[in-house]
């Protein structure tokens, strides 16, 4: 009776095991933007080489002040601008760049998008899937004002690995911490 019992408890278990959650992402403490700003990012995601930026940039009209990446199957970018901002502008940039993103984009699935406060700011964000160089690319694109500039960060990975970066995009978002 114990054998026969043990098989399908042994398969049950096997197949729970097959759906089990992605492995939580340990994320550790980061200061970016010298000092400027603190967040959290992916352990293990390391600053991309200023070859790599220049050869994956060399065609942008702008590129990254500084991007963590995981060999390139995500990135976090953060780019300090000269736009100049405050906090009561970020509804405003929020609304512009919906806007800019859904004309540029046409072919984008939406996901969210809005300004919500994080750590007592304003912050903007934009999620959504779109197309790049022949396939989908998630992305979660999150703004505000540091020092009186705009800051933007872009969280992108591959559409496939969404499922496994979705909750840390938004978690690395939920920790920015700035001094203004």
């Amino acid at each position: 009776m114990k054998k026969a019992l043990l098989a399908p408890v042994l398969l049950l278990t096997l197949m729970l095991s097959a759906f089990r959650p992605f492995a939580e992402v340990e994320m550790i403490k980061k200061r970016v933007l010298s000092e400027r700003v603190e967040i959290l990012i992916p352990k293990g995601f390391e600053v991309m080489s200023e070859q790599q930026m220049d050869f994956n940039y060399a065609k942008a009209q702008s590129r990254p002040s500084v991007i963590y990446t995981n060999n390139k199957e995500a990135s976090i970018a953060f780019t300090y601008t000269d736009n100049t901002a405050d906090q009561d502008m970020i509804d405003m940039y929020a609304d512009n760049f919906y806007k800019m993103y859904s004309k540029q984009y046409k072919e984008a699935k939406w996901f969210n998008k809005g300004v919500k406060e994080v750590n007592g700011r304003k912050i903007g964000f934009m999620e959504l899937m779109k197309p790049e160089l022949g396939h989908e690319v998630y992305n979660l694109v999150f703004f505000t004002d540091v020092e009186g500039k705009l800051l933007m960060c872009n969280f992108t990975c591959a559409d496939r690995q969404k499922p496994e970066w979705e909750a840390v995009a938004k978690q690395i978002m939920a920790s920015f911490k700035s001094n203004g």
